[in-house]
């Protein structure tokens, strides 16, 4: 299943620097589950800098030891569908 990386910067948001992963099924899926774990009554927006796929993750400099202003990865969430 395709991962999502919510990003956070260094105002405004839940965390100081470091992302969300989100395991989901769509980018859609993501963006609601993201929502529903961080809701934003003030607008529309997300509560994140920005939301990146797993291979556009893995192409910026927070994939990297220094991570996103120091920080790394602060909650996973994963969705799990069960079908009969």
């Amino acid at each position: 299943m395709p991962k999502f990386y919510f990003t956070y910067g260094s105002e405004g948001h839940d965390f100081f620097g470091g992302w969300t992963e989100i395991e989901a099924p769509s980018y859609s899926m993501a963006t609601e589950i993201f929502r529903a774990v961080h809701p934003n009554e003030e607008n529309s927006w997300l509560k994140c800098s920005s939301v990146y796929t797993e291979e556009e993750f893995k192409r910026t400099r927070m994939a990297g030891p220094e991570g996103n202003f120091g920080r790394f990865c602060h909650e996973r969430i994963t969705v799990t569908r069960f079908t009969e």
